[in-house]
């Protein structure tokens, strides 16, 4: 019988030469013939309890997410206090959950397939890191980057001398205690990107800033790696030092990537492979598994096409199947009972981690003051230098299996972790808020800026087919040579495959593009300045970022350069195919963007909504291309954003092809207005009427509703009387309720507001949305 195969756990104590040895016998297993309703356990089969325990640490990491949100809490956090709550720490503390849930048999799969996961969490941070930013930076990052290092390695390696000979075996050998202080002391690039990244900070000042620093603090920390663990290989012989170095030298030259490859499954597939090999090769001489991985990852050119692809096909079964087999990893070797029970001895290890924390986070706080940073900057630079999580997880593994550290002094120095970096989020996000500095308290408006200046526009774009239209509006929008125009065109790309922003300025760097596609819009610009130099002046930027950052770009941008119009291309783009029909097509992120634009823009904002091809500028951003005649239609609901957009149109109207119909709506006996807004719109219309009512191209009306549906039916009857080329009106600030009513229900697109939403449903016509800005303390419609 295949149950009579099955031997119960048995251990012996064995004496060999003096040495005790625990001998543990495990049980073996056949097939999985038979079923729980045959009378078979299926917690006896080592597969089965893997996939049960890997199901409740996915969904308890699920729960602590959740919980953990509105704290501010990172995903390692989350990830790693469930391990821990299924460990020894928690719930494996009792006997027979231990037996039935991590029984021996398990962890041995788990933990070799948890190092997997660390594996190739650094590989891809390897992929995604640029070395390069290091030659780039300017002095003041050299400063920080040092001092945050050189101070603590001053101080702290002094506090371990005091105290090295107090501690557990292993950890009062030079070797030992200097691969401890140089892990606590540098602030890993893997972990910071990671955190940093699920704070929505990557794309931010400061944690920028953080970025480079850590990578110039990686290129010491892995020189200082590599020296402590050759001493460690020369504790029995210093021969051992020489055959270290010697062999990482040769892996140095082996894992070069060979370039100008064409990114193919074959070519995937073996750098993957080299994962696991460069894996074997670092364990083999004696050097952390990990760090052949993230050779290898470096060498991998970032972004696109090889770095993209690479983490396109491997980030989600990591970050989904392998890193929770990694934080399981950590549970089973994490039991706070067992650290209680020593505490007497870890006061040592204690003292020595705590004041590495400590020293680093004070180091760079007077740095960063140094530098003449602000206190609130310095800190929350300190604490996100201060973050730590992955790397030093599987270091403190790596520690265990060179028996630098036991299981006490592992629990403490893990627990130290998850304080440092639970205790830092939070704490980042009150001192830190990225977009303050946006809302500004001095008007940047069409409506308030001084008539005879030059007018500042930041024009958004995503791909190529927004560049016609954005620059075929700003044509509209008539710049002259008396009335000249500055445009700053930002070529928006989503940041893939690589970890550091990127920024490129294309005045100063004329010949620097992110890929093909980028270069072919910079040509589209440079086409476009070349028609028009007599009124334009072109400024070119490219931001590569995360689509959910992309908006601090955008207003970092119009602060700098004091725009008082953003143009930004709707989320949604019509492609004609072959049939004549046009398809919708989304852009990926970019509805989020806008909507934060406009939320947080130091100015005022238009969203460009074009429903085909066959918009009013067709396809060549040039005068010649436009009919003789395109008719504009402005729907005036009263508010700030219905002034701007007045004020806007009012610079269209001296176009030569542009004719203009006006349709203000007013309550039926003017019920719901407030005073002060009724004033302010009768006196710009008045402004508007006055300047143009000997100008055949403008026509004005005035139509009384009752409710929204009025108003839909006017627009609709207006729609029908004309062909409207393109429809502007302001976006929902200050429009009075009643012209709106009963129109929420309809709404699906809110950055258009209701009635722009309205107007996409249109069949003729594209669609320009106007918000005026928003000063700071000021709320702005949703």
């Amino acid at each position: 019988m295949e149950q009579d195969l099955w031997k119960q756990n048995a251990s012996a104590m064995v004496d060999y030469h003096g040495q005790v040895f625990e001998i543990i016998c495990q049980r073996s297993h056949g097939s999985h013939a038979f079923s729980i309703f045959q009378g078979a356990n299926p917690l006896e089969l080592s597969f089965t309890v893997l996939l049960l325990d890997m199901s409740i640490v996915l969904i308890l990491s699920n729960i602590m997410r959740f919980l953990l949100k509105p704290l501010k809490q990172p995903k390692v956090i989350s990830d790693v206090l469930a391990g821990i709550i299924l460990g020894p720490s928690v719930l494996g503390h009792n006997k027979t959950f231990a037996k039935n849930v991590i029984p021996e048999n398990s962890r041995f799969i788990i933990r070799n397939i948890g190092i997997i996961g660390f594996m190739f969490f650094l590989f891809l941070t390897g992929v995604k890191m640029d070395v390069t930013v290091i030659t780039k930076v300017r002095k003041r990052l050299w400063v920080n980057a040092a001092g945050g290092i050189l101070i603590p390695y001053i101080i702290v390696p002094s506090v371990a001398s005091i105290i090295k000979r107090c501690t557990d075996l292993g950890f009062n050998k030079a070797s030992s205690t200097g691969a401890i202080v140089s892990a606590i002391i540098i602030t890993a690039f893997p972990v910071i990107y990671s955190v940093l990244k699920d704070m929505q900070l990557l794309s931010s000042e400061i944690g920028r800033l953080a970025l480079t620093i850590s990578i110039i603090g990686d290129v010491f920390g892995l020189s200082m790696i590599v020296t402590f663990e050759a001493l460690k290989q020369g504790e029995k012989k210093m021969i051992y030092v020489l055959y270290y170095l010697l062999t990482l030298v040769g892996v140095w030259i082996v894992k070069r990537t060979p370039q100008g490859k064409l990114v193919d499954q074959n070519y995937v597939i073996a750098t993957l492979l080299g994962v696991f090999f460069m894996g074997f090769t670092t364990d083999f001489i004696g050097a952390a598994i990990g760090s052949g991985p993230i050779w290898l990852g470096l060498a991998i050119p970032d972004g696109p096409p090889m770095g993209e692809t690479i983490v396109q096909k491997t980030e989600v079964i990591l970050n989904d199947i392998l890193m929770p087999f990694a934080y399981a990893t950590i549970r089973l070797q994490t039991d706070v009972f067992e650290m209680w029970a020593y505490w007497a001895s870890l006061i040592p290890v204690f003292t020595l981690v705590f004041s590495a924390i400590v020293v680093k986070l004070v180091a760079v706080v007077l740095v960063a003051r140094f530098m003449e940073m602000t206190y609130r900057d310095s800190f929350t630079l300190g604490f996100m230098l201060s973050l730590r999580g992955e790397s030093e997880f599987f270091l403190c593994l790596h520690w265990m299996d060179l028996k630098i550290i036991k299981t006490p002094s592992f629990s403490l120095i893990v627990t130290l972790i998850i304080l440092m970096t639970s205790i830092a989020c939070p704490i980042i996000n009150y001192l830190y808020d990225p977009t303050r500095p946006y809302l500004i308290n001095k008007k940047r408006t069409i409506q308030h800026r001084v008539q005879e200046s030059e007018l500042r526009i930041l024009a958004c774009i995503y791909d190529q087919e927004s560049v016609a239209n954005l620059f075929s509006l700003v044509d509209f929008i008539n710049p002259t040579t008396n009335n000249p125009f500055t445009i700053f065109a930002l070529h928006l790309i989503e940041l893939l495959g690589r970890a550091t922003p990127v920024f490129i300025d294309h005045t100063k760097y004329k010949d620097v593009y992110r890929d093909n596609n980028n270069e072919a819009v910079h040509k589209a610009i440079n086409h476009y300045e070349k028609a028009h130099r007599d009124c334009i002046t072109m400024n070119f930027f490219t931001s590569v970022t995360p689509n959910r950052t992309m908006y601090r770009d955008i207003c970092e941008i119009a602060l700098s350069n004091k725009v008082e119009l953003i143009i930004l291309p709707f989320h949604k783009k019509c492609i004609e195919n072959r049939y004549d029909f046009s398809t919708a097509v989304r852009r990926v992120g970019v509805q989020s963007t806008n909507a934060n634009t406009l939320s947080h823009a130091p100015c005022s904002v238009g969203i460009l909504a074009c429903k085909n091809n066959a918009a009013p500028w067709g396809t060549l951003p040039t005068r010649i291309s436009y009919r003789v005649n395109c008719v504009f239609a402005l729907l005036f609901l009263g508010g700030p954003d219905a002034r701007e957009a007045l004020s806007l149109v009012s610079r269209m109207v001296e176009h030569p092809n542009v004719s203009l119909i006006v349709v203000r709506f007013l309550a039926n006996e003017y019920e719901g207005y407030e005073k002060s807004e009724r004033k302010m719109d009768d006196g710009v219309i008045t402004w508007f009427w006055v300047k143009n009512e000997k100008n055949d191209k403008v026509v004005y009306k005035e139509v009384v509703v009752r409710n929204g549906f009025d108003t839909v039916l006017a627009i609709k009857l207006l729609n029908d009387s004309a062909p409207i080329d393109l429809w502007i009106t302001g976006r929902n600030n200050g429009i009075n309720p009643i012209l709106i009513e009963g129109l929420l229900e309809w709404s699906e697109n809110p950055e258009l507001g209701l009635l722009g939403d309205f107007l996409m449903s249109l069949d003729s016509g594209s669609v320009l949305i106007v918000q005026q800005q928003v000063l700071r303390n000021q709320r702005v419609s949703p």
